[in-house]
């Protein structure tokens, strides 16, 4: 059976995109015939590159050696027309998360137009956390709730026999006027997924920016899955969809390593990214004999994230040992009861400096993550995670402004707050303002505060007047941002 995918990314950040590369491979293993339709490197969506924006205000620094991407001028939905009639696939599948829902469904109802007998697909996060809404979408046929690998690979054996789909599990299927909704079945083992396909997508994925300088990264993971709740994240409604299984686990030792090596060698990747949520939160004796092999057999600097109270002395001695060029860790915010109370992120400060001082001990550099806009925050809170920023120095870091996404409790308390509207919702939020109405702290304030993070967190005290002044003038903060990106705490 032939299969196109539809990878809606408008971005204009490259990286193979884990679940769906997974996804693509393993039913490519299978004997069918898949290709992506993959709208990264369209010039139409330049508007919405966030590196430019990161590096617009400081928090991501400019690119040493950038590399000379090859973008595309033409138009990606005409594109994508020409691409089902030169394929002829039997089947169109979209991965999507809510941010391209809408986008995917113009497009999706201009297949319809042109292709009306051609079936198609929506998975991914948004599906799966949303499925009545997307299922009475008139150009959607399927959707998958959950991972796709058996489901997709039982659906087209059965369209290749010619046999009834509507008690496939996994799935929700409309037919002749009904919908049949499927339970889900048991999660795939991840050691019978494939070596990842990488050759699916344009090679420009390869190359991703980490502190200043563009790499030949590999995104892959070792486990799959959260143990954690935090109350911002869309995580938890993913794993309550798998109850009673387990939805958090890992790949073998063996398999792990046999499949880094046969990327790093077809790839010629320079560093891997591990995608798993927490990557030092596995057990103890896992990770020393997966990090002796990995050193032994893969030998190429990675990073990844971890949550605070995965960090100790021992475990950072070991992923330094491993090869551990930076780890980021999730600060959040800097207020504790606040971090607790709203985000249901339960970690004392003094534990987030203790793991920032063991890897400022070590080789390793820490990085940090924080969102700032968040319902209930004021001005105040804002500058305790700038104090916490302050004393834990990463060497490198994000700030998001949060966003209301789909499946996290905190979209409905912001909904029933009063601080959010959903009606008429796009899902696509900007990424340097708020879409949150709240009277302590309006939108223009959260603004001015992702715009001068940076400088709150590099410049003496004694400055603050200034970047306050600079919050309202965009010359002085062109110039501060200037002086001050590159310096280091």
């Amino acid at each position: 059976m032939k299969l196109l995918f539809v990878y809606m990314n408008a971005t204009m950040r490259g990286s193979f995109p884990i679940g769906l590369t997974n996804l693509a491979s393993y039913l490519k293993s299978l004997g069918h015939e898949i290709e992506i339709f993959d709208t990264t490197f369209y010039l139409q969506y330049a508007a919405k590159n966030r590196n430019k924006v990161g590096e617009k205000f400081g928090l991501y620094k400019p690119i040493e050696n950038p590399v000379a991407f090859k973008y595309l001028d033409s138009d990606a939905e005409i594109d994508l027309l020409k691409k089902i009639g030169d394929f002829k696939p039997d089947l169109v599948g979209f991965s999507i998360l809510s941010a391209n829902y809408y986008h995917a469904v113009e497009w999706s109802r201009k297949i319809k137009e042109v292709f009306p007998g051609l079936p198609v697909i929506y998975g991914g996060l948004h599906p799966s956390i949303c499925p009545d809404q997307v299922i009475a979408e008139p150009s959607v046929d399927i959707i998958c709730l959950g991972e796709g690998e058996y489901a997709l690979a039982e659906l087209l054996q059965r369209l290749n026999a010619k046999q009834d789909i509507t008690a496939v599990r996994n799935l929700w299927v409309k037919q002749d006027g009904q919908i049949y909704k499927n339970p889900l079945r048991e999660l795939i083992s991840l050691d019978e997924l494939p070596v990842l396909d990488w050759g699916l997508f344009s090679q420009q994925h390869i190359y991703a920016p980490l502190n200043g300088r563009m790499r030949r990264i590999g995104s892959v993971e070792f486990s799959r899955g959260c143990p954690y709740s935090c109350n911002y994240c869309s995580c938890t409604a993913l794993r309550n969809l798998t109850v009673p299984q387990k939805y958090l686990r890992h790949k073998s030792i063996d398999r792990a390593i046999s499949d880094l090596i046969v990327l790093k060698d077809k790839y010629k990747v320079e560093m891997f990214y591990f995608l798993d949520e927490t990557f030092m939160s596995m057990d103890l004796n896992l990770f020393k004999d997966l990090a002796r092999i990995y050193k032994r057999e893969v030998g190429v600097p990675f990073y990844a994230m971890t949550h605070p109270h995965s960090v100790t002395e021992e475990k950072v001695k070991i992923v330094e040992d491993m090869g551990c060029y930076l780890m980021t860790i999730g600060i959040e915010v800097g207020n504790e009861k606040f971090r607790a109370e709203v985000l249901n992120r339960r970690v004392a400060n003094t534990k987030i400096i203790e793991a920032f001082d063991l890897f400022h001990k070590s080789s390793v550099l820490p990085s940090a993550f924080a969102m700032i806009g968040l319902p209930f925050e004021t001005r105040e809170l804002i500058f305790d995670t700038i104090e916490l920023f302050r004393r834990c120095k990463p060497a490198t870091y994000s700030v998001g402004i949060f966003q209301p996404f789909m499946g996290s409790k905190l979209r409905q308390v912001c909904v029933d707050k009063g601080f959010y509207d959903p009606a008429g919702d796009t899902y696509e939020y900007p990424s340097d303002t708020s879409v949150l109405t709240m009277p302590q702290l309006p939108a223009m304030e959260i603004e001015k505060l992702y715009r001068t993070f940076m400088l709150y967190t590099k410049v003496d005290k004694n400055l603050f007047p200034l970047v306050k002044k600079a919050e309202d003038d965009d010359v002085l903060l062109a110039e501060l941002i200037r002086q001050y990106q590159d310096v280091r705490s």
